[in-house]
């Protein structure tokens, strides 16, 4: 998978992803569908910053 393709989101709330425990305000890299599938459940929100801040999630598993 390229990282070119991962979209960055801020969450709004505590997310399990991947089994880690993500805090509010952590900024995570993942696929496109699956950020904006957080984004609609408002768990999260596109985040406006640079893409090498992002931490990469395996995109393998929802909540």
């Amino acid at each position: 998978m390229s990282d070119d393709k991962l979209v960055a989101i801020e969450l709004l709330k505590p997310h399990r992803h991947a089994g880690r425990d993500y805090p509010p305000g952590a900024v995570l890299r993942l696929q496109p569908d699956q950020a904006e599938w957080l984004c609609a459940l408002g768990r999260a929100r596109p985040a406006d910053i640079k893409p090498a801040t992002a931490t990469r999630a395996n995109a393998a598993s929802k909540e």
